[in-house]
C-alpha cells in the first residue's frame, strides 16, 4: 500500500483566500514516485527489497474574489436588476455600466452625456477590430450620437 501524502501549506491555503475543489471536474493532480532503500555495504539487510511508493497529492484551489469596484452591486460578478438595448434615445434609466457595440465596417464615434454634466466622446473601431464592442463603467444620463451604434444599458 503506498503512503499518500496530501500536499497543501501556508503558500496554498494562505489566510482562507483559496478553497478547495472537491468536485470531480477539477480532479486532484497526484505525483507517484518510488523510494529504493539504501543497498550498500552499510545496509546489507536491504539488498533485494522491493522500492516503496509514495503519491503526493495537489488538490485543486479556486481564489476567492470580492468586487470591490462595482457601483450598487453592479459590475463584474454584480448583478443587474435594468437592462436596455438602444440605438436611438436616451435611456429610460440612470445605468451604471454600459456595453458599446458596433456592427459595420467602419470606425464611429459616439457622443454621451454623463449625469455629471461632463460630455464624452468615445471611438468605436468598425467590427474587424478588437475594440469594435466593449464595457464601461459610466452612469450616462443621455445620447448625443449613436453614430450607427447600439448601447446596452446595465443598472
Amino acid at each position: 500500500m503506498p503512503f499518500v501524502n496530501e500536499i497543501t501549506g501556508p503558500q496554498v491555503v494562505e489566510g482562507s483566500k483559496f478553497i478547495k475543489l472537491d468536485s470531480s471536474l477539477f480532479p486532484a493532480v497526484s505525483v507517484s514516485r518510488l523510494l529504493y532503500k539504501d543497498q550498500s555495504n552499510a545496509f546489507p539487510n536491504n539488498a533485494g527489497q522491493p522500492p516503496t511508493e509514495e503519491i503526493d497529492v495537489y488538490p485543486k484551489y479556486a481564489v476567492l474574489t470580492y468586487n470591490a469596484g462595482g457601483i450598487g452591486g453592479a459590475g463584474p460578478g454584480g448583478s443587474f436588476t435594468k437592462c436596455e438595448t438602444r440605438t436611438s434615445g436616451n435611456p429610460s434609466f440612470t445605468p451604471a455600466q454600459i456595453y458599446i457595440h458596433n456592427t459595420t465596417n467602419a470606425n464611429k464615434t459616439i457622443a454621451l452625456q454623463l449625469i455629471s454634466g461632463m460630455t464624452c466622446t468615445i471611438a468605436v473601431g468598425k467590427e474587424t477590430s478588437p475594440n469594435h464592442a466593449f464595457t464601461l463603467n459610466l452612469a450616462v444620463s443621455g445620447v448625443t450620437d449613436y453614430d450607427s451604434c447600439s448601447i446596452t444599458y446595465f443598472a
